[in-house]
């Protein structure tokens, strides 16, 4: 198994309506970060869009922003590559780059302060549909990993998996958490990838 295309969204508490826009500025100087592991690339504004991409960066690592596809707002990571180690591995370090990110947008100073972080409500899905396909043979293949993962992440016991059921969408979770601290999620995620 060779697991390199993960989507992690941490949901937002926010208006649908809220401007995205401070962020094309913020992401505009991230770019310019010659240096940054992402390897930044480009940046889209699809803020327009009642139900879209919202503003994100581009990186050859992957891909951030805060988007508005369904189930709504919220801060969202697509991981494309560069992942080693086990499945486990690979779904702690997604979060890892995930928090990271977050917690480098909220300190910039044009933060939109109507953005609030639901550190509790996750939405997983391995965007790979023809090496993971929505079915019980990957269920069987991935669901421990991600349960190592998120076990190490917010503790046994800690969280709770509802599997998308619809087969013609990609293999994930919604994931709800007791945790809602995002700067101990991401200590967490630290040091279990180290």
């Amino acid at each position: 198994m060779d697991l390199q295309r993960i989507d992690l969204k941490a949901l937002l508490d926010a208006p649908r309506s809220v401007s995205l826009d401070s962020l094309l500025a913020i992401f505009g100087r991230w770019r310019n970060d010659k240096g940054h592991p992402a390897k930044w690339v480009d940046l889209a504004d699809y803020a327009h869009m009642s139900r879209g991409a919202g503003v994100v960066i581009v990186g050859k690592q992957g891909i951030f922003g805060v988007t508005r596809f369904d189930p709504g707002l919220g801060l969202y990571y697509s991981g494309r590559g560069e992942y080693e180690g086990s499945s486990a591995e690979r779904v702690l370090e997604t979060f890892r780059r995930h928090l990271s990110l977050t917690a480098a947008l909220v300190g910039e100073p044009e933060y939109p302060a109507a953005l609030k972080t639901l550190a509790g409500s996750w939405e997983l899905a391995i965007n790979d549909r023809l090496d993971f396909p929505n079915n019980g043979e990957t269920d069987r293949l991935l669901r421990p990993s991600i349960e190592a993962a998120l076990d190490k992440l917010f503790g046994p016991g800690g969280y709770e998996m509802v599997q998308d059921g619809d087969h013609q969408r990609r293999y994930g979770f919604s994931i709800q958490a007791n945790s809602t601290d995002l700067s101990q999620l991401l200590h967490t995620a630290e040091s279990a990838a180290a």
